[in-house]
């Protein structure tokens, strides 16, 4: 019988395992003298079940032991000698000691791909990484199916998947994990043991699955870079989408039965028959699609009489009169549908940003996506819900006609019949256009992906560093090892500090990103002759630049190359300043006397030719890098706070704050200025 492990027995999994492992076993009574010293009173199958419960029993104590433990201890060991001795070592190490050792642990598995990653990035800079990549990533992927239900294993693929630009094999991983339905507890294989936060299970679980929305969001901003890189030929390309090839990628990558590629097929069946996108729903009939308003009118009338409900609403207002406001054909300010040469419906998109907002939000579930039955079938409760309002109102009219209580009630009712007609209508178009949205991602994730060019190229540090932030934080690791000696290297301050720099770099990168999606229109100003030209958003940018600049040469006035203004039409409430710093270099005395009067009111028509004359801006929150950690410095009413990652303090003026951090280095990165009202 195997024994919680011990200094000297240190392989009782093993054992544990071995034994459960028997096919045959042999009758215990033969081999333990102790073991039912009576046998007249059992036999030998009922001996062999009391053995194996006590194996179960005794195999459940062991492998909580080991995996809470002793794995642990050993996985702060190899990182240990990784940080001592060198990746290069630990690699070899950690393959014995932990992959061969301890297998059946996820945990293992992951300290040995972080410590191969931390090898790759200490290859020489001219070594292409990707080979190395792709030995870990294969490793990863051979122990998919027998840890299926892994979070951590899918987040480290998924990162890698990205590093090396299989961005099609991202979003199915992100997928995957997300729809875990009984993933395993984080806590249980986290590298370093304890870096997940959280203080139940469900907390981080959620934290891995807001790690993978993000990654998925940052694949939006990717796709992003990616179109705007592309000839404005193949840019428009992505603007169409053919109904047809639609329905034949829903079908192909899913089933012909799939909610989506149903939905495709029944709005082309309708469109066919009907000449129309739109339809309305009784609420009191499954399935029934009617054409019209005046349709919608008769049927309720001849099917569903409900008493005096039909009688008394003409004596209100005329229902038929509503119905002219509903007979427009608009669904979209970004999109149409026409068709082709060939007859094929053809769904065209005007603005690609409004795409990408939608992919952006939908990444994190900002945005709720419901079946085309499924939106059906609430529809129909609320159309319910409304007509017995109505009823109840239409008992309850006053009788007096030239009473403004009258007239009060007739409104009532009246905005709920237009609220009826408008819950009923059912548009497959707002259907279809989500869909075709995710449709257009695919296909420049595929293009993405294929693209021989990008396929070519090396990886290099910096691309895993901007997935794989290089970060050696342990949370709460004495707490939890108590017994387990930590050697701090020399270096670690510095590692640390790059690596917390490169992961605030980008998040607040994400953000500038995520809010340059904007409908803002710009003007440009070329050397003091304005061209009115508005453009959708920031992404069109550098097309218009290779318009007027490439071409267009220098002045032929005077000579002098030209100058391009870029500014917002409108007054915007916020505008920020990003600031790169390339060393440490700077003359603190200088700085020190901007920062004393940034906090003053400043015009920046300068800057921004779209502002009012009279608009002026002042410092309302600035990010600030200094002694090794961020501050946030925030403007609170006629206060000051001061956030770091741990606490939050008040300085009551702008001039105390300076002088709290007067012998700190303060770089700030990211300056917030908010309009004077």
């Amino acid at each position: 019988m195997a024994k919680v492990a011990s200094a000297k027995d240190y392989e009782p999994d093993r054992e544990i395992m071995r034994a459960l492992a028997i096919s045959s076993p042999t009758d215990p009574a033969e081999n333990n003298v102790a073991f039912d010293l009576d046998r007249t009173l059992s036999t030998t199958m009922y001996r062999l079940a009391k053995a194996r419960e006590a194996a179960l029993f005794h195999s459940h104590h062991i492998m909580s032991h080991m995996s809470a433990k002793i794995i642990p201890a050993v996985v702060v060991d190899m990182l240990d000698i990784s940080k001592r001795e060198g990746a290069a070592t630990a690699k070899k190490q950690a393959k014995k000691a932990l992959v061969e050792r301890f297998g059946y642990s996820a945990r293992a598995h992951l300290t040995h791909a972080k410590i191969s990653l931390d090898f790759a990035r200490g290859l020489d800079p001219n070594i292409d990484k990707k080979p190395f990549l792709n030995s870990i990533l294969d490793a990863l992927n051979n122990l998919v199916e027998e840890f299926s239900n892994s979070l951590e294993i899918a987040m480290f693929r998924a990162k890698l998947w990205f590093v090396m630009g299989k961005y099609c094999s991202v979003e199915v991983e992100c997928d995957r994990a997300i729809r875990m339905e009984e993933p395993t507890d984080p806590r249980e294989e986290d590298v370093p043991p304890g870096s997940i936060p959280g203080e139940k299970p469900e907390d981080r679980k959620s934290y891995i699955r807001t790690e993978l929305k993000r990654l998925l969001q940052k694949l939006v901003l990717v796709c992003r870079d990616y179109w705007c890189s592309l000839a404005s030929e193949k840019q428009d390309s992505f603007r169409l989408v053919g109904l047809k090839y639609l329905h034949l990628h829903f079908v192909t990558f899913y089933q012909d039965d799939h909610e989506a590629a149903k939905t495709i097929s029944d709005a082309l069946n309708f469109v066919k028959k009907n000449k129309s996108w739109r339809f309305w729903i009784c609420p009191y009939c499954v399935g029934k699609k009617i054409p019209d308003i005046d349709s919608l009118l008769q049927h309720m009338r001849s099917k569903h009489p409900e008493g005096s409900f039909w009688t008394n609403l003409p004596q209100v207002f005329d229902p038929e009169s509503i119905s002219d406001t509903y007979q427009g054909d608009h669904f979209s300010d970004n999109a149409t549908i026409c068709q082709d040469s060939e007859e094929n419906y053809v769904l065209h998109f005007k603005r690609m940003d409004d795409i990408f907002k939608y992919l952006f939000l939908r990444a994190v579930d900002n945005i709720e996506e419901k079946p085309f039955s499924q939106i059906r079938e609430e529809k129909c409760r609320k159309g319910v819900f409304i007509l017995e309002k109505i009823k109840l109102k239409l008992n309850n009219v006053p009788t007096d006609i030239s009473s403004s209580e009258f007239n009060e009630a007739c409104a009532e009712i009246r905005d709920l019949w237009r609220y009826f007609l408008e819950i009923s209508l059912m548009d497959y178009r707002v259907a279809i256009s989500p869909l075709a949205m995710c449709f257009i991602s695919d296909q420049l994730l595929t293009c993405m992906t294929e693209d021989k060019e990008a396929a070519s190229n090396s990886i290099d540090v910096a691309a895993i560093n901007a997935v794989f932030p290089f970060v050696d934080v342990c949370p709460d690791i004495d707490a939890i090892f108590p017994n387990v000696d930590d050697a701090p290297d020399g270096n670690d301050a510095d590692t640390s500090t790059s690596g917390w720099k490169r992961i605030a770099s980008e998040v607040v990168a994400t953000i500038l990103q995520a809010l340059h999606m904007s409908e803002t229109p710009l003007h440009f100003d070329f050397n003091s002759e304005i061209e009115e030209r508005e453009i959708e958003s920031s992404a069109e940018l550098p097309v218009l630049y290779d318009e007027q600049l490439c071409f267009g040469d220098n002045c032929k006035h005077c000579g002098s190359p030209k100058n391009v203004d870029v500014s917002p039409s409108n007054t915007p409430h916020i505008f920020t300043i990003g600031l790169y710093w390339f060393g440490d270099c700077e003359n603190q005395v200088q700085l020190s006397e901007v920062l004393v009067g940034i906090a003053h009111p400043i015009d920046i028509k300068l800057l921004c030719k779209g502002v009012h004359s009279s608009a002026k801006y002042s410092l309302a929150s600035m990010i600030s890098y200094a002694n090794g950690r961020y501050f946030c410095f925030a403007r609170d009413q006629d206060k000051w706070l001061i956030s770091d990652a741990e606490t939050i303090e008040a300085e009551d003026s702008w001039e105390q704050l300076l002088e709290r951090f007067r012998d700190c280095r303060l770089q700030p990165e990211v300056l917030f200025f908010e309009i004077i009202n």
